[in-house]
């Protein structure tokens, strides 16, 4: 090259030099100038926690601030992100499946990515409430997000064929307390935050997962609006490039975000806490296997026609243009002028050096640049390999984890390549079945299905060229022999396949019983005695059983457009209308109403109505006419009861007139007989002063124990022969002596006897006829001041019939229904007046029933009274000459040996002084113990007088123990009960005769000397 060529070739080097200073000058002034930071928006769907690391680590570590953003993020909580998006309040936002059932619903968002693989939405439950499934859910009250905001959640039911209307769902608070506290049974929760409380705790519960069921949705998401895409391409690019920078930084710093949270965020949750937070959400992303943000838009279809069978969203949706896609790579203008300089620059050289080639060493230059050209295409090579080698390790690895991934899944799972198959532990649970012992498919049909594997190895090759659009229910045969129900979910992916099975044998089970339950419902429904009926808010009638039917009086033909207030008159619907009300505002009511049937009859019933999860009314109508009957019967025996109570009360204060009068009669002349100077007049006068009210007193408390015993029916007959003609002798001789005592000397009492003398003698219970005579001669008495009392007494028709006729005052009209009533008689203010406990015409009444007879009256005011009474009797006694007994004043029994049996020292005081003068050998035991010890000596009593109820042993069975030694020997038995029952047990147990206490003295002492002289006569 001469030197004029090699100046030329300089200058150009130079002008070349100078253009591309100012290009490159130029280009270099233009970058320097940095653009300011775009401020966006982030909303975030919950409040500050792990759950967004991601995004705290892209703002803290600048990877916005790289890209050009200037990011806040807006914390979340009960909101809802996508609104708040749309209405402009936020450029991007988080959420879940809820972005997807949005867009699909017309709503103008765009997926940007998923960095949630699967989502973390479950059910949880107290381990105590045993509801374990989705079918232990229904009629349980179950938290939910509002609307359609849990999907996954909602597709568990829908894919059990379970009804929204068969729970009782409640608004959610995501708050573990109302789980704890029984506000709700269930609650909706994220796998990542509440199973931390109930495990710090110690409380065990019970997960239902989504995926249990088939359903495996995606979890959080990035969106934006349409309008962000379009006005802000490079922004959405950037935004979404530092968002997945963020976090692989997270998921690789862990500690470090965590310092974040609690420094900058102020997060409210312990450091465990948020550990255990960090580690359930790994497994969500499970970024060692799949690409942050990756989208499978086979996936998202799937999720779709889910959400369409469940209706959330349209069938006939459109995905496009729902998953962004990345913007075609736009050449700037900078890059364009920069490209063309080069260009420029380019062919200036390319000229030159041809210029030089050709003048300098032409030959040498391109056989160093051929060189050159090899040397670098031998490192490219080199460097190709080198990747490649890197690639296939990354494989491997990549194939070993993602075999790892597939063996620790919850469930069974199979991965198929090349007719090849591989198995996971949860299906060697489930089967049985080793890998080993399962290699392949064919093997696979072979021994899971045996019989059937022709059958069911078409219908996989279906669902394989359908790309598993559905799951598959199928029944395998396990290792054991045992047949098991198993659910397949099945998906395809680079040649290879995935078979996730869960064994649903026992969902099944709960399935049938579920139905079988449902079947004895809807029988007990139609079968109750009870009525139901089913109505809506504005009253239409749905549903009514056939017990409903029968008590309304509704046929098929009318059954037709009912509603409640047909049920009711204008009037007693008006009633009601609180009950309804009620219903309405609170969801449930109940009482007692009238309702109408067709055929326009009231009838009273009880109704209990709640409301449905379905927004509709169930009523439980049952008739209680007959409730409402004994309610009236139970008011008026509760009237009568209270009557009687009142009656009683005022008898038993009358009791104590009656019972206090004659006590103080026998108190205060018992005083006055101490006196000194009392002459033997005034003696004899108090003494018999004293005698009388004795009677008084003892005749009340026999009246007392009478109406007792014929109260509880207790009261019995002690039958014997009586003497009809004696018996009207003795009542006789007593009233005439009782007409003094009343100063009734002008009053007539006659005493008529129209029996044969071989109708005298009767088998009757002797006391108790001349009790009932007593009583009705002593009313007349009372009555009676002038006039006539008349006795008579016939037999009529194989009756006894006596009657008892009086002139006295009468009874008035008013007070005649009141006279047998027991206790009534205290409250007859008339005849109070006159004394007496008002016991004795209801014992009369009492004991001639207790005879099998009738007793009746006749009675006009101010005329008379007259009674009248029947007894049968089955036979006239025959006459016998009864025996007659000396009754001499004085009774002399020399040498007799007499026992007494007593514990009480007034009762022997008084023996002592009744038998000073007979010239008896009195003996004294203190009780039935000593009497018995004494009769098995040489000891031998002419007769024992035995008292009933005596420490140590009574009187009972101190006698039964005599009698097997002395069986001759007359007892005698005394006490101060006065029952028939007391009397019959003491002559069985062998005593001669019975004397109720007090005693009378004459009476005793003549029965002794009765059964002296019988023994006497060896007649014992």
């Amino acid at each position: 090259m001469n030197k004029k060529s090699r100046k030329y070739s300089i200058a150009i080097s130079g002008i070349l030099f100078l253009f591309l200073f100012a290009s490159f000058s130029a280009f270099s002034n233009n970058a320097s100038k940095q653009a300011p930071l775009q401020k966006i928006r982030l909303q975030l769907k919950y409040y500050h926690q792990f759950q967004f690391a991601g995004y705290y680590a892209a703002v803290q570590k600048g990877f916005y601030k790289e890209e050009g953003l200037d990011v806040e993020l807006l914390e979340g909580g009960a909101i809802n992100s996508i609104d708040l998006v749309l209405n402009g309040e936020a450029e991007y936002g988080i959420a879940a499946n809820d972005i997807l059932i949005a867009r699909l619903n017309h709503k103008p968002i765009v997926l940007l990515a998923y960095i949630f693989q699967s989502s973390p939405s479950i059910f949880l439950s107290l381990k105590a409430s045993n509801i374990n499934t989705a079918q232990d859910m229904i009629h349980k009250k179950v938290m939910l997000l509002d609307e359609y905001r849990d999907p996954e959640l909602l597709a568990i039911f829908y894919q059990e064929g379970i009804k929204l209307k068969d729970i009782n769902r409640v608004r959610t608070t995501y708050d573990i307390q109302d789980l704890i506290d029984g506000t709700t049974d269930v609650l909706n929760a994220y796998s990542t935050n509440e199973p931390y409380y109930l495990q710090e705790h110690h409380i065990d519960y019970s997960v239902i997962r989504p995926q249990s069921y088939g359903i495996n949705f995606y979890g959080d998401g990035i969106f934006t609006s349409e309008s962000e895409i379009k006005k802000h391409p490079k922004r959405a690019e950037a935004f979404l490039r530092a968002s997945k920078k963020g976090w692989e930084y997270a998921m690789q710093n862990t500690e470090e975000i965590l310092d974040i949270l609690e420094k900058d965020y102020g997060v409210n949750k312990t450091r465990a806490h948020l550990r255990f937070e960090a580690k359930e959400i790994k497994k969500l992303i499970i970024n060692d296997y799949v690409e942050i943000g990756h989208i499978n838009p086979g996936r998202v279809d799937h999720i779709a026609q889910i959400c369409s069978k469940m209706g959330m969203v349209p069938t006939n949706y459109n995905l496009d243009g729902f998953i962004y896609q990345h913007e075609s790579f736009k050449t700037p203008p900078w890059l364009k002028w920069l490209i063309f300089s080069i260009t420029v620059i380019s062919l200036i050289i390319i000229i030159i050096s041809l210029y030089l080639f050709l003048f300098n060493r032409q030959l040498r230059v391109a056989v160093d640049k051929q060189t050159k050209s090899l040397s670098e295409k031998n490192k490219e090579l080199e460097r190709e390999i080198s990747e490649r080698v890197k690639t296939v390790i990354a494989l491997q690895a990549s194939e070993k984890k993602f075999r790892e991934m597939i063996e620790n899944l919850p469930s069974g799972a199979v991965l198929v390549e090349n007719k090849q198959i591989f198995t996971n532990k949860k299906a060697l649970e489930i089967t049985g079945y080793t890998n080993s012992e399962l290699p392949d498919i064919d093997t696979w049909f072979i021994r899971l299905y045996q019989n059937r594997r022709n059958e069911n190895y078409k219908i996989y090759k279906e669902n394989k060229e359908d790309n598993f659009k559905y799951p598959v229910t199928n029944t395998i045969i396990c290792k054991s022999g045992e047949e098991k129900q198993v659910e397949f979910h099945a998906y395809k992916f680079d040649n290879k396949e995935i078979w996730l099975l869960n064994d649903i044998t026992e969902r099944v089970k709960i399935q049938q019983e579920l139905i079988d339950s449902e079947t004895k419902l809807s029988t007990f429904i139609e079968e109750s005695p009870n009525g139901i009926v089913m109505f809506t808010g504005d009253t239409k009638v749905v549903y009514t059983n056939p017990a409903f039917n029968s008590l309304m009086k509704i046929n098929s033909d009318q059954k037709q457009n009912l509603r409640i207030p047909d049920f009711f008159t204008p009037s007693q619907y008006q009633e009601n209308k609180t009950l309804w009300e009620r219903l309405l505002e609170t969801g449930k009511s109940q009482g007692e109403v009238l309702v109408k049937n067709t055929n326009k009859k009231n009838i009273p019933v009880y109704i209990s109505a709640l409301k449905l999860i379905s927004n509709e009314y169930l009523a439980f109508v049952i008739d209680i006419s007959n409730l409402k009957n004994v309610e009236k019967e139970l008011i008026i025996a509760l009237e009568k009861a209270e009557e009687s109570d009142r009656l009683k009360s005022a008898f038993l204060a009358n009791m104590s007139h009656e019972i206090r009068t004659p006590m103080n009669g026998i108190l205060g002349f018992s005083q006055l007989l101490l006196r000194d100077d009392l002459t033997k007049e005034k003696k004899e006068r108090y003494v018999d002063i004293l005698n009388q009210n004795g009677k008084q007193l003892l005749d009340i408390i026999n009246n007392i124990i009478d109406i007792s015993y014929l109260e509880v029916k207790q009261l019995r007959l002690l039958k014997s022969e009586i003497s009809i003609k004696k018996l009207i002798a003795d009542l006789d001789a007593l009233f005439q002596l009782e007409k003094k005592k009343y100063h009734k000397s002008d009053l007539k009492i006659s005493f008529h006897n129209e029996l044969s003398e071989d109708q005298d003698l009767i088998t009757t219970d002797a006391g108790k006829l001349k009790q009932v005579l007593i009583n009705l001669i002593n009313n007349a008495l009372k009555f009676t001041t002038e006039g006539y009392i008349r006795i008579s007494v016939k037999l009529e028709q194989s009756k006894l019939s006596f009657k008892v006729e009086d002139s006295g005052i009468g009874i008035p009209l008013a007070k005649q229904k009141f006279i047998f009533k027991r206790f009534a008689q205290v409250e007859n203010i008339y005849t109070r007046q006159f004394g007496g406990a008002g016991l004795g015409l209801p014992i009369s009444k009492g004991i001639i029933e207790l005879l099998n007879g009738e007793i009746f009256f006749e009675s006009k005011e101010d005329e008379g009274t007259t009674f009248k009474f029947y007894i049968p009797i089955s036979k006239i006694a025959k006459q016998n000459k009864t025996k007659d007994y000396p009754t001499p004043n004085n009774y002399q029994w020399n040498n007799k040996k007499i026992l007494l049996v007593e514990d009480m020292d007034t009762n022997i005081t008084f023996f002592k002084e009744l038998l000073r003068d007979t010239n008896a050998e009195l003996s004294i035991c203190y009780n039935g113990l000593e009497a018995v010890n004494i009769c098995n000596t040489d000891y031998r009593p002419d007769i024992i007088l035995m008292d009933i109820q005596m420490p140590e042993m009574n009187g009972i069975q101190a006698s039964i123990e005599i009698r097997k030694h002395l069986t001759s020997t007359p007892i005698i038995a005394q006490t101060a009960y006065a029952s028939e029952e007391d009397k019959e047990m003491a002559l069985k147990a062998g005593c001669n005769d019975y004397f109720s206490k007090p005693l009378d003295a004459d009476r005793l002492l003549q029965r002794m000397n009765e059964l002296l002289l019988d023994r006497d006569s060896n007649k014992y």
